[in-house]
């Protein structure tokens, strides 16, 4: 038998089987391909359409869109980091320049366009503003690769069909935060007499131009599943660093009766009025206090003075709206199944959570997904009949198990819907509607 050198391979063998350099050579080889995808698809560009106020002047006028305009502003807050992003906004004001805002408290829009009184005359000139903003960006080579838009509207439908007519049309992506209009059946003269409305296209025809939905309510899933578009149900996040704990700071320490809470927008949509009325006609052990703007605004005030059970705080800001919440045994969000609710999803839920009390909602939405089996839940197809009853279960429980329950919703929500985990699932939605690679799908490579 021939010698071989010590170390030396067998005849028909490879230094393959040398097993450690093979694996770090493997190794190194897959990482370097998950590079090579990365440098060979360059960061995409977003298109963002929305109505969000710049830095600062949001808190100039609070009882405008308050949730849509902190929905927006931390969304696109994520996804500056991953995409390569400009906005246009809608406002019904032109802002003021604000020295020294905080850069976190609104979205700096590349384009401002208005829409107030004459809307007719606005809506005309956004959109010619908008239209001729777009062909100057495509101009100077900045294409987008996706448009994101929140919600159907007259100045961004029209645009959006403009656009779908251009011989190169991004991805158009839908973000739906609510319609009133989606799933309501509506009479022949109505809609007849709509058709001659200047920019008016009907929100379930819009439908048909978009290429992928975000959908903050699972509910409306059903109108894009028939045409197979892809649909990512985001119902909102949180900021979790928010959350708050120990006793309420400013508000009345809790005694022995149980204090209901709510706070939000005082309009027919919130259900607030039936909540009052329904508090009112029972035997609940405990007093509704209530923070909020809106159109009740009056009338609440003018219920609370004359009576004790009803103790109404006005508008207060979302830190101190916080600590009200942590003054309360329950806080209540009584959503009716109207106005469009079920094609929305109410963001004072993540407030809510963060306050860390006990939750009672109506079940809308896919509520039970995100707050999940702690939360209290009343049907609202039953609204006045089951409130009543909820009302009647949580009088018959413990303070300490309302808190136990307001706690195991607070973690809950804080480790699975902030804003840093919401956005990056939106990111990867909308990179895979522009065919581009995922992480998931780098990794795998």
């Amino acid at each position: 038998m021939e010698a071989r050198p010590h170390g030396s391979q067998p005849r028909g063998q490879s230094c393959i089987n040398h097993w450690p350099f093979r694996r770090d050579w493997v190794r190194d080889s897959k990482e370097n391909v998950r590079n090579r995808i990365r440098s060979l698809a360059p960061q995409s560009r977003l298109l963002y359409l929305g109505f969000a106020f710049p830095p600062g002047v949001a808190a100039l006028h609070p009882g405008i869109n308050p949730a849509g305009h902190a929905l927006e502003t931390r969304l696109l807050g994520e996804l500056r980091s991953q995409f390569e992003v400009r906005s246009a906004g809608i406002l019904p004001l032109f802002p003021p320049m604000l020295e020294g805002a905080d850069p976190a408290s609104g979205v700096a829009h590349d384009l401002v366009l208005l829409e107030k009184p004459p809307e007719l005359f606005h809506r005309y000139r956004s959109l010619a503003c908008l239209k001729a903003q777009y062909r100057r960006w495509v101009a100077e080579g900045w294409v987008p690769d996706v448009v994101l838009v929140y919600n159907l509207s007259p100045i961004y439908n029209q645009f959006l069909l403009w656009l779908g007519r251009r011989p190169k049309c991004p991805k158009l992506v839908l973000m739906l935060l609510d319609s009133p209009n989606l799933g309501v059946p509506s009479q022949p003269w109505k809609r007849f007499r709509r058709r001659f409305k200047p920019m008016h296209t009907p929100d379930g025809e819009m439908l048909s131009q978009f290429d992928a939905c975000i959908g903050l309510s699972k509910a409306t899933e059903k109108y894009f599943r028939p045409g197979n578009v892809p649909f990512l149900w985001m119902p909102g996040a949180c900021i979790p660093s928010r959350a708050v704990s120990g006793e309420g700071v400013g508000f009345a320490p809790r005694n022995d009766s149980l204090r209901l809470g709510y706070f939000g927008a005082l309009g027919d949509h919130a259900g607030v009025q039936p909540l009052v009325e329904t508090v009112l006609e029972t035997d609940f052990p405990g007093t509704l206090e209530i923070c909020g703007y809106g159109r009740l605004t009056e009338q609440l005030a003018g219920l609370a003075a004359a009576n004790p059970r009803l103790v109404f705080h006005g508008l207060q800001t979302p830190d101190r709206c916080l600590a009200f919440g942590r003054s309360c045994d329950v806080l209540v969000n009584p959503r009716p199944p109207s106005h469009g609710n079920e094609n929305n999803f109410s963001s004072k839920l993540f407030d809510y959570a963060l306050a860390g009390r006990a939750i009672l909602t109506s079940n809308l939405s896919g509520v039970e997904d995100v707050l999940g089996p702690e939360a209290f839940y009343f049907e609202a197809q039953e609204f006045r009949a089951s409130l009543r009853q909820a009302l009647h279960t949580l009088a018959r429980i413990p303070r300490p198990e309302l808190d136990r329950r307001g706690a195991a919703v607070q973690l809950r929500v804080t480790s699975e819907f902030s804003w840093a985990r919401q956005g990056a699932r939106v990111g990867t939605f909308l990179r895979s509607v522009c065919g581009q690679p995922t992480e998931a799908q780098i990794a795998a490579a």
